[in-house]
């Protein structure tokens, strides 16, 4: 298998996001086949109340801008290198190169800053929010989104256990209580320009802990292995719209029906020219929720949460012990530079 095989954009269905909001058994039908059969969908949420998420998603990215603008020194005031436990910070930051990369010898590419979704909405509103100045700033912004993102999801996950038939009280909305404890976070990320003599490129293969994921770019880079077809494709970001795609959680509490679908951040050509930014929100269930992973085992969500975290800090033989990062035995998902200074002459 070539690693890089499609540069080209892949084809997701587009699920409106007014419409699930109405619950049309149109859009569940819809819904339900793009998780059932690549487990990524393009949310339109420019036809959702005056494009109210679309303009937070605007401000979120100025306030990301803004904080990684910030002296390293200052960001690095707030470094969180820990378990997801009981006192989860409001915000944790992350260097980038401390984990393995997508690129073969080189570590990943990305600075990353979580805020967490219930200690956010636990945290004392006298005092100011324990976070970067950009971002204790845009308090209100941080809170609004992240609630609109719930809503949402649970808009997903509802429409999902209708088309499933699921019985009353037990959908997997049941599973995202909107006050329990969770590691539900939103995350803003930010990765480097790309050139071949870094020596730190990209997100190494995975799949997603969580129950859904809502991912906003400013430039490409997002590659998902097309189920079936062995391919790995960009996904193009477009305006107004989220990246959707359902994660181990949601195909646990589904019983595999659902597909967490293996996915990766490779360079794009866009990212010789221009930095990329993200804005994900990451929907996990509740902390005490069991999960039952293809083996049989259970877990507590919070529990298969901290053990893909582990994964991911865990040097590269580790990796590779088990099917906890990527769904397969041993697979890491890797490309070469040769392979990516290929692909990128193809697609500029």
């Amino acid at each position: 298998m070539s690693s890089l095989a499609n540069a080209t954009d892949t084809c997701l269905s587009t699920i409106s996001l007014a419409k699930l909001i109405r619950a049309d058994p149109e859009i569940d039908k819809e819904l339900l086949a793009a998780c059932v059969k690549v487990g990524f969908f393009y949310l339109d949420c420019n036809d959702y109340e005056s494009n109210r998420i679309v303009k937070e998603v605007e401000g979120l990215f100025q306030a990301t801008r803004k904080t990684y603008d910030l002296p390293q020194d200052a960001k690095d005031d707030w470094i969180v290198d820990k378990d997801h436990g009981e006192d989860l910070p409001v915000c944790g930051y992350k260097r980038s190169g401390v984990s393995n990369g997508s690129v073969v010898g080189k570590k990943d590419g990305f600075e990353g800053i979580m805020v967490f979704e219930h200690a956010l909405k636990t945290a004392s509103k006298e005092e100011r929010l324990a976070a970067p100045g950009p971002l204790a700033e845009q308090r209100e912004l941080l809170s609004a989104s992240i609630h609109d993102f719930h809503t949402v999801g649970l808009a997903i996950l509802s429409s999902l256990s209708r088309a499933l038939g699921l019985p009353d009280g037990q959908g997997f909305e049941h599973f995202h209580r909107l006050d329990e404890k969770c590691t539900t976070a939103l995350g803003l990320l930010k990765y480097r320009k790309y050139t071949p003599t870094d020596e730190q490129v990209g997100h190494i293969a995975h799949t997603d802990a969580g129950s859904l994921s809502f991912v906003f770019s400013n430039i490409g880079g997002l590659q998902v292995l097309m189920p079936g077809s062995e391919q790995w494709s960009f996904i193009a970001p477009r305006h107004g719209c989220a990246i959707v795609n359902v994660g181990d959680s949601l195909q646990f509490l589904a019983g595999g029906c659902l597909r967490s679908s293996l996915h990766r951040v490779v360079p794009h050509a866009d990212q010789e020219r221009e930095e990329k930014y993200t804005v994900v929100y990451l929907m996990r269930p509740e902390s005490d929720a069991m999960l039952k992973d293809p083996q049989g085992n259970e877990w507590r969500s919070v529990d298969w949460c901290n053990k893909k975290f582990a994964v991911f800090r865990a040097d590269l033989a580790e990796m590779k012990l088990g099917s906890f990062l990527t769904g397969r035995e041993g697979y890491t998902g890797m490309v070469t530079p040769k392979e990516i200074a290929v692909e990128m002459a193809q697609v500029m």
